[in-house]
């Protein structure tokens, strides 16, 4: 007889470069200065049907006769121009990111040391995955019209009936909005089985099968969702996110997949060590679409990926799903940093819309579903206690002490997330090769560190219903310190009656006719002016404006840029929906954020600009109907110690900010464990910026905070600098001398001499770290983490990504030779 799983794996065929979605990351070690993004394909959701007569088809993206002669697959719309305003890209044309479209929502700093370039713009990559559907043909195809809405119907070379939209325009958004309301008269619910599984490998390789785990059902799930942790632990990984790992486990996992059914893979994305899949059945692929992702490092000045997560979003049939797979901050203490790095996740994890609207949080879905290692562990019990819970199965009272269950309790991470019972044994630490607890000198006390949770929408749960059927570990697989863990879920997923939508869709579309034609849009606010206090370096400050349809037809606002300006708002500021629909009767809020960071701190210590402004908010299709908000503060701009100069007047001969950290890390921080590779608290940070603001330079005044926010302070602090330590006119002669110490030596003598106090106090106190075992560091490690901070391009001098990685090796060489000499 055949084999099953051999066969199984003749059929898993990946889905093809016409179908996959690009990452949408924030975390781009080496992104160029102006990024170079990949051409923005869109296709409208599920669009409305054609006239009774004309069958249900599956759809593909095609161009209105106004854009004739762009390439379809290559056409993208700036969103900040008129709807009709519309360019084509080729492959190498270079789209800078919109401000109004700007998904890393809140960068704490646009660098991380050396594994992201300083101020590189971060260009958005989107790519929506939809069925390949073959639109070549002979004939012309028919036009049929309903409302304002066109359709295309034409003869493939398939020779099957197909039906394509226009991109779609303001009138179909409101379409969406009307029949979303509607769903439940044209929608019914059909059950899905979901397999969702998570393993911290320890970075080990998949030298075991995988079928105990992935495997273990006697029914073929239909979507498979499994997360991964810690695949690589190399430093090579760490620094340059490249990873020969993801390969050999994707492999490993298409290997183990139920051998009753044929898998393809829908999405992967990968940071670091943490690796999220996503697999559904061949038969459900034309039902899945708008397949996007991202990921979020939260490690120091919250870039670095070691810790962070991962997520995954896709619409199966009409309802909306969002997969995350997180790593959160380890060790029994640091419940504070893993509540922080959830809260992190969840506020700048954003999925990009394909028709330019806002982005999607992880909360805009129908079913959240959140996997991986969080690290929470057993409280206020010794280990002799928890051992014999667990030998005695009394998992129920152990669970009493389990750390993510009173935060939850608490209301302090996961609000409204729902956990299966915890009827299995903690799923770390044990020694690997066995199922043994940790017997090494360190002895960690169990804990259920590896969890699945969902969470339902607050909205249609009459259609979106999860069941748990199984929540379990399996021992049975030893190579790491940690069990996998699975759930098996049955989700009711909306499906669309066809003949029922179309129905509705022609009733929605006459209403919206009769509006159009008896009403005005006119729209109120909760106020016009908006009072933001006092604004602090990499400190937001966030105001809310209530908006409300008063009248009889939906509204379309948006806002604009004032005359002979191309923004609508400062780059200081982010408004959380520049554009949008309210329906009559309805209300909306918008948050407007004040975020003052490096790119923009400039501007405002040297006085060229000042917090505040004037926004003008557009109603669409009103021509004389606009409304204006004041933007001020009580205190313009409170200038930061992270915002200072290298300045030659400095009776210290360096910064009084930089002497008082390092005076601190050198008498409190020279053994802390992992100094500068684990991020700090954001409440610390603040007390620390305030203390450096305020306080005289002192000998023993120590700093407020833990030794790792301290530590970060100075990253933070290096980093902001509008001119670097090395000066960025001496950058390209340091890369064409990056191998001959003497020369460079000689080169960095003649460098500002404020610039060389600075060099030379940060490179000493730097060479003692390494002679203190307990904090982890080496020289290479040192030179890696601070030479994209000491000696880095300027946004003119950034090189694409195989040149910008060769000189980030270059700066690394220039910062260890001077580490290993005596300055």
């Amino acid at each position: 007889m055949e084999n099953p799983s051999f066969h199984a794996e003749d059929h898993l065929n990946d889905l093809g470069p016409e179908n996959s979605v690009e990452n949408v990351s924030e975390f781009d070690p080496f992104a160029p200065a102006n990024a170079v993004s990949a051409p923005v394909q869109h296709r409208p959701f599920r669009p409305p049907p054609p006239p009774p007569n004309v069958p249900p088809r599956r759809t593909k993206l095609t161009v209105d006769p106004w854009v004739q002669g762009l390439t379809p697959e290559l056409v993208s719309l700036d969103i900040n121009s008129s709807p009709r305003k519309i360019k084509s890209e080729s492959n190498n044309t270079q789209n800078t990111l919109q401000r109004s479209v700007d998904f890393n929502h809140r960068p704490k700093s646009s660098s991380f040391v050396s594994y992201i370039n300083s101020g590189a713009e971060q260009a958005v990559d989107v790519e929506t995955n939809y069925n390949n559907v073959n639109t070549s043909s002979t004939n012309p195809p028919a036009v049929h019209e309903i409302g304002n809405s066109k359709f295309l119907d034409f003869e493939g070379a398939t020779g099957r009936n197909e039906m394509t939209t226009k991109l779609l325009s303001d009138r179909d958004k409101l379409m969406q909005l009307f029949m979303a309301k509607r769903q439940d008269d044209y929608t019914s619910t059909s059950p899905y089985k979901v397999f969702v599984g998570t393993w911290n490998v320890n970075g080990q390789l998949p030298n075991e099968p995988l079928n105990p785990w992935v495997a273990s059902e006697i029914d073929p799930p239909d979507v498979y969702v499994i997360g991964f942790q810690e695949l690589d632990l190399s430093k090579e990984a760490f620094v340059f996110s490249e990873s020969s790992r993801e390969e050999e486990w994707l492999r490993a996992v298409k290997k183990s997949l139920h051998p009753k059914a044929v898998y393809k893979l829908v999405k992967h994305i990968r940071l670091v060590g943490m690796m999220l899949l996503v697999f559904a059945q061949e038969r459900h692929l034309r039902d899945i679409t708008a397949v996007v992702s991202h990921h979020v490092g939260t490690g120091l000045l919250g870039k670095m990926g070691n810790k962070g997560g991962v997520g995954i979003r896709m619409k199966l049939h009409s309802s909306t799903f969002c997969f995350v797979n997180s790593h959160l901050a380890a060790h029994l203490e640091e419940i504070q940093r893993r509540n922080q790095d959830y809260n992190d996740i969840c506020s700048r994890m954003r999925f990009p819309d394909p028709d330019g609207q806002s982005p999607f949080s992880v909360f805009t879905h129908d079913v959240l579903i959140w996997l991986g290692d969080l690290n929470y562990r057993i409280d206020k019990l010794s280990l002799e206690e928890v051992k014999d819970r667990i030998e005695s199965e009394r998992y129920e009272k152990l669970r009493e002490h389990d750390q993510l269950t009173l935060q939850m309790r608490e209301g302090n991470v996961y609000i409204g997330f729902k956990e299966g019972d915890l009827t299995f044994r903690p799923t770390y630490k044990y020694n690997p090769g066995t199922n043994d607890w940790d017997n090494s000198e360190k002895c960690r006390c169990p804990a259920w560190c590896d969890r699945i949770l969902w969470r339902e929408s607050g909205f249609n749960k009459m259609h979106t219903n999860i069941h748990q059927l199984k929540y379990q570990s399996h021992p049975s697989l030893k190579i790491s310190d940690h069990k996998p863990v699975s759930s098996l879920f049955i989700i009711d997923v909306k499906v669309i009656n066809q003949a029922l939508y179309r129905k509705v869709y022609e009733e929605e579309i006459r209403r919206l006719d009769r509006m159009e034609n008896e009403w005005l849009p006119t729209m109120t606010l909760s106020q016009h002016t908006l009072e933001f206090g006092t604004v602090k370096f990499q400190q937001a400050v966030i105001r809310s404006v209530e908006i409300e349809n008063t009248g009889q037809t939906p509204c379309h606002f948006e806002f604009i840029g004032k005359l002979g300006e191309t923004q609508f708002c400062k780059p200081w500021l982010t408004i959380s929906k520049p554009k949008g629909y309210v329906l009559p009767g309805d209300k909306q809020d918008i948050e407007f954020e004040i975020y003052v960071n490096k790119s923009t701190s400039p501007s405002l210590n040297n006085r060229e600009d000042r917090i505040e402004d004037i926004l003008i908010l557009h109603l669409v299709g009103v021509l004389e109907f606009f409304l204006y908000f004041i933007i001020t503060v009580s205190q313009n701009w409170e200038s930061t110690i992270t915002i200072g100069r290298i300045d030659k007047s400095s009776m210290l001969n360096v910064p009084k900010e930089l002497w008082r950290i390092l005076d601190h890390l050198y008498h409190n921080a020279r053994y802390q464990p992992d100094l500068f590779q684990q991020p700090g608290l954001h409440e610390e940070m603040k007390l620390i910026q305030e203390n450096l603001d305020t306080q005289l330079p002192t000998v023993g005044n120590p700093l407020p905070g833990s030794n790792h926010s301290v530590a970060e302070a100075l990253l933070i602090f290096l980093e902001a600098l509008p001119e670097p330590v090395i000066p960025f006119n001496f950058y390209p002669a340091c890369m064409e001398v990056y191998n001959d110490f003497e020369r460079c030596r000689a080169l960095l003598r003649s460098i500002p001499v404020h610039h060389l106090n600075v060099f030379n106090y940060l490179i000493s106190f730097l060479q003692e770290l390494p002679k203190h075992e307990a904090n982890g560091l080496d020289l290479h490690l040192i030179a890696t983490i601070f030479s994209g901070l000491i000696l880095r391009p300027s946004s003119t001098q950034k090189k694409q990504l195989g040149e910008a990685r060769m000189e980030r090796i270059k700066s690394t060489a220039i910062i260890e030779a001077f580490l290993n000499h005596k300055v």
